[in-house]
């Protein structure tokens, strides 16, 4: 029998000097039957050629050049173009470890799961390649893997450190909607694609996903390296972010409650982002047509949180409040790294 045929989804755009040392690391994968796509997303940067050499240079890596859309037409452009059983993303100033696929696999097919998820770390570029080429060369063994039926219920409940304290396995339980560190069966994509020209692609796809999903599977591997530095647009302060992106982030909040309605599901994650985007709206309007636009997304913030029960009120007023201490820490932790 052969080995399954897994493609990894990296979209490039300026990856600048990591680009190389990412790409260096999906291809020393010890599960070899892989199909790299490099989706060049209109780099000025030589991050095209740079792609184009590894192409050169391994017949697993395919690159598709395109005009400038955004992450989201990237990534539907490697989905369109995957041919594998499975399929990851990875970011193009990311690092995988060596045996990311192979255990992920693992994990999915012994438990029956159609995704499977490791552990992250949260790294400074500085110390990234470093903590990499050991950790590459005295591989910790495999760690421990928990299967969990109920994917986007979990999505949306578990999300806050303290709703993972709470529950056995918890850690294990939680997940997010960054599509990287993840292994999913193709046939999850079929007739999903992610909206194209907003920042948060990954989170407006992620109930209707999740909820595709009977069973999921995590073990406690680090297997994903997330570099992380302050001049990063991801990772900047929620308050010095544009109106745009607090408006999109809204509409992606909407969608999953919408989503989550028509499925029976209390989407408690998505309910706390209207909390927390309703008082950062109005502060990044700078303009009369966006002063009135932001009234407008603040008023469907009420009405959308006046149409729950009491009881789902107050879950959301405590997870919300347990949510936004813990984002102040990260945000002097994390947010400072270099």
């Amino acid at each position: 029998m052969t080995d399954p045929l897994v493609s990894i989804i990296v979209p490039v755009y300026n990856g600048g000097a990591q680009l190389a040392r990412c790409l260096t690391t999906i291809l020393a994968q010890t599960h070899a039957a892989i199909e790299l796509l490099l989706i060049d997303d209109g780099s000025t940067d030589g991050s095209g050629a740079v792609c184009d050499q590894f192409a050169d240079r391994d017949r697993r890596v395919r690159v598709r050049h395109q005009a400038n859309g955004g992450i989201g037409r990237a990534q539907n452009a490697g989905l369109d173009a995957m041919t594998g059983d499975y399929v990851t993303f990875c970011d193009d100033d990311d690092l995988m470890s060596p045996r990311l696929v192979e255990r992920l696999l693992a994990g999915l097919v012994d438990s029956r799961a159609d995704m499977s998820q490791c552990r992250w770390a949260n790294i400074g570029a500085s110390q990234a390649w470093e903590r990499y080429r050991r950790e590459a060369a005295s591989p910790a063994p495999p760690g421990r893997v928990v299967a969990f039926g109920q994917p986007a219920v979990k999505y949306q409940t578990i999300f806050s450190k303290a709703s993972r304290l709470r529950r056995r396995d918890g850690e294990f339980q939680y997940f997010n909607e960054a599509n990287w560190g993840k292994l999913y069966r193709s046939g999850l994509w079929d007739g999903l694609r992610f909206p194209e020209g907003v920042v948060a692609q990954d989170v407006y796809v992620a109930t209707e996903l999740y909820l595709r999903m009977d069973r999921a599977a995590a073990r406690d591997d680090v297997l994903y390296y997330w570099l992380q530095h302050a001049a990063s647009q991801t990772h900047s302060s929620a308050r010095s972010r544009s109106f745009s992106y607090h408006r999109e982030t809204l509409d992606c909040a909407f969608h999953n409650i919408a989503v989550g309605r028509a499925a029976g599901l209390f989407t408690l994650r998505s309910h706390c982002q209207l909390v927390f985007e309703q008082d950062l709206i109005a502060p990044a309007a700078s303009s009369a047509a966006e002063r009135d636009l932001a009234r407008d997304y603040r008023q469907r913030c009420r009405q959308a949180l006046a149409a729950l029960t009491r009881r789902q009120r107050l879950q959301v007023r405590a997870a919300a409040g347990w949510r936004s201490w813990e984002t102040l820490v990260y945000n002097q932790t994390v947010h400072r790294r270099r």
